[in-house]
């Protein structure tokens, strides 16, 4: 019963990290925070056995609702570090034609060449 009641009070303190907004610094911190609860919960997870009684029936419920929000939020997380990388890789591209503009230029351009000999 003690663990299982742990096991949501890690998956709330998850929760409360991944509600609030992050920028690129606390959110690297919030990863390796909610990671290291991940693990903690994962070791939680080895001291619930059944036989349960209609309590630990109840706060399972629970346990299981909030996984099914953390792993939403989870999800959110991802998309918006995929968003970013995505972001990053466009601006690194303008960045390199802004420096130099005629790099993807064809040699060819403006010319007529004779394909017949």
């Amino acid at each position: 019963m003690e663990a299982l009641k742990q096991y949501i009070e890690k998956t709330q303190i998850m929760l409360q990290l991944l509600a609030q907004p992050l920028t690129n610094e606390q959110r690297e911190r919030a990863i390796t925070k909610i990671d290291q609860l991940m693990e903690e919960r994962g070791e939680l997870t080895k001291d619930i056995k059944p036989p349960f009684s209609k309590e630990e029936e109840q706060l399972g419920k629970k346990a299981i609702e909030l996984d099914n929000q953390f792993q939403q939020q989870l999800a959110n997380l991802f998309r918006h570090i995929k968003k970013d990388m995505r972001n990053a890789k466009k601006q690194s591209r303008s960045n390199h034609s802004y420096l130099n503009p005629y790099k993807n230029v064809a040699s060819y351009d403006g010319r007529f060449l004779d394909s017949k000999k």
